[in-house]
């Protein structure tokens, strides 16, 4: 559990290991006994390793930047994909990261671009968006929010605001793609 606090506070690179071995607590096999060997020797080695980050910029300068990515069946176990997401203040002379997760889907996506419109949608309504809200207060101005997303596929279902393959994501997902699409329509 400790490895796992440090993780939260410092060490996004270890979030998914640490939770993939969590997972197994009740049911360990000596498989898990390599994957936390080889987990400590990396903890061990990347020691030196710190989160590093730098605010030399007025507030009124600065903008919130969320950055979404997954994985396609990445669970050997279920073919559940995987959600990351990394939230960092920057301007123009200024980056600080503030929050970062690494979480399973609940259903099995279908195709890449579809799981990355789940985790784009996770991350946007329950990171993204109540983060832009509590800077806002923080700073007494609206704040902008820009999001990275790396997949072109996923960037145009959101312009369109519709895709007749993923029109079953409302029922599987509980995802409206909707009011994505209305977001970044704002």
């Amino acid at each position: 559990m400790k490895n796992l606090y440090a993780a939260r506070l410092s060490r996004p690179d270890l979030v998914k290991p640490i939770n993939d071995l969590a997972k197994n607590v009740t049911k360990w096999t000596k498989n898990c006994d390599k994957q936390l060997c080889r987990l400590m020797s990396y903890m061990s080695c990347t020691r030196d390793h710190t989160l590093r980050g730098y605010v030399a910029d007025k507030p009124e300068d600065l903008w919130l930047e969320l950055f979404v990515d997954s994985d396609f069946c990445g669970s050997r176990e279920d073919a559940k994909s995987t959600s990351g997401v990394y939230l960092v203040l920057k301007g123009p002379h200024t980056y600080f990261p503030i929050m970062w997760v690494s979480k399973k889907q609940t259903s099995v996506s279908r195709s890449t671009t579809e799981a990355e419109v789940i985790s784009l949608a996770h991350s946007l309504f329950l990171e993204g968006l109540p983060a832009m809200s509590l800077w806002e207060q923080l700073l007494g101005r609206k704040v902008v929010l820009k999001v990275r997303e790396d997949n072109q596929a996923t960037i145009r279902v959101v312009k369109n605001g519709y895709s007749p393959k993923l029109r079953h994501i409302q029922r599987t997902h509980k995802v409206n793609l909707g009011s994505i699409c209305e977001i970044f329509r704002k």
